[in-house]
């Protein structure tokens, strides 16, 4: 792989035919096909992989959150994670994820499962309240994935039967349904082609977002794009000169089997390259949370 440039700067204005075409603001994919993709997908990019142990571990936690679909939910008006986070039926789903997982996964990852499964509701609970909060330090990094997993499964869900929130005038650098940052945004191909969304990293809903400006503060005359070993590769940090931000931009369009999270878990090396340019990364990956270390105990 050869070393990270830049490309071309990003100062040109908004394309002619993405302000003009008629664009559906918010996309709520369906679960069970975005979790059997991801999996796919991890699967195929795990081949040859430095992190492929990994990758395959993801993909079994994609299926089994779709094997938690069925699971009845409570429906809300609006979607509050801190507050599913205390009071929602998520350990239920958790428990059965932890159940469908541990015949799989290899044998270094159960000892983390038997601390799930032996973790008390109220123990639990305080963790994915401090994730859902943004104090991703009070979380152990080997379990929380976990934990978000399940919650995740449940506030997807609930972000499917609310009424879709009126279309404001600005548009937004977290999810206008439940707040959370982005993983990452996303070129489409198909019915959304050349359309950029922005894609949350916890309900899972898709916002628009025009292209050629900062997905964080929104500026559109400082930014440049990362990418590794040519301006056109389909994975590329947006990185702006305004706010100090990047955030990661994933063309379908140049690559129709890139699906966004597994893609942009296996591209950290972006991310540490980005962070060396002296940019800081303003959403995060399901997969790789930005809590604490793993817990020894």
């Amino acid at each position: 792989m050869s070393e990270a440039t830049f490309g071309a700067s990003a100062r040109s204005s908004v394309p002619s035919e993405e302000s003009t075409r008629h664009f559906e603001p918010l996309l709520r994919p369906v679960l069970a096909d975005l979790y059997a993709r991801r999996a796919g997908r991890l699967r195929d990019l795990s081949d040859q992989h430095d992190l492929a142990e990994y990758l395959r571990l993801c993909a079994h936690i994609c299926e089994a959150q779709a094997h938690c679909l069925d699971e009845a939910i409570t429906a809300v008006t609006h979607v509050d994670p801190a507050a599913i986070a205390r009071t929602g039926g998520w350990p239920k789903l958790l428990d059965h994820m932890l159940g469908h997982l541990r015949p799989q996964v290899p044998d270094a990852v159960k000892p983390h499962l038997d601390t799930l499964i032996a973790m008390s509701e109220a123990d639990r609970r305080d963790t994915a309240q401090a994730l859902a909060e943004g104090r991703f330090s009070d979380a152990d990094a080997a379990t929380a994935p976990f934990i978000w997993a399940a919650l995740s499964v449940e506030v997807s869900q609930l972000a499917r039967i609310i009424p879709l929130p009126e279309k404001g005038e600005e548009e937004t650098a977290n999810c206008p349904i439940c707040g959370t940052a982005p993983v990452a945004s996303l070129i489409h191909n198909a019915d959304h082609e050349g359309m950029r969304y922005l894609h949350c990293v916890l309900c899972e809903c898709e916002w628009h977002m025009v292209r050629a400006k900062c997905s964080n503060c929104g500026d559109a005359g400082d930014l440049d794009y990362l990418s590794f070993d040519t301006p056109e590769a389909s994975i590329r940090a947006e990185a702006c000169g305004a706010c100090g931000g990047y955030l990661k931009v994933i063309s379908q369009e140049r690559d129709a089997d890139a699906e966004l999270v597994a893609d942009d878990l296996a591209s950290l090396l972006l991310d540490d390259a980005a962070r060396l340019e002296g940019f800081g990364r303003s959403g995060f990956n399901p997969f790789a949370l930005p809590v604490g270390p793993t817990s020894q105990n």
